[in-house]
């Protein structure tokens, strides 16, 4: 599902405590879903920097529950300009390729990604959401 950032917030929240000197800075950011629902998740507050998340941009959520930017336009050309781990992306390929079900969401419009068809010598691996694919020599 994507989400529109409506705000960020500094959490103040330590409960009695204050923050361990290893706990990382954390944020309150609040979403609106498609349906017009708002919530909040806690979320580091470095990775909204690293990822330039701001108020009134659409993300989703990733795999691991980290807010992620919706791309637009060539993926190719946002996956190359982005932070990608290349090894985590190859074994997500292969382990795809081979017919596996693991938990890959979409980056356009957090759908998710699988084996679409494997045939003549070449597979495809797409969102079952939206348009992207990828095409592959077996």
């Amino acid at each position: 599902m994507k989400y529109q950032v409506m705000r960020i917030e500094e959490d103040l929240d330590f409960g009695c405590e204050e923050r361990g000197a290893d706990e990382p800075v954390m944020a309150v950011v609040v979403l609106k879903d498609e349906n017009g629902t708002e919530s909040r998740i806690r979320q580091e507050d470095q990775m909204l920097y690293d990822w330039n998340i701001e108020e009134g941009d659409t993300v989703i959520l990733n795999e691991n529950g980290e807010l992620r930017k919706v791309l637009s336009g060539d993926w190719t050309q946002n996956c190359n300009s982005k932070n990608v781990d290349t090894t985590k992306f190859v074994n997500m390929m292969q382990a795809v390729k081979a017919g596996k079900q693991i938990d890959w969401i979409c980056p356009f419009c957090s759908g998710t990604v699988e084996r679409l068809e494997q045939k003549g010598g070449k597979t495809v691996i797409g969102c079952t959401s939206c348009d992207m694919r990828i095409q592959i020599e077996n």
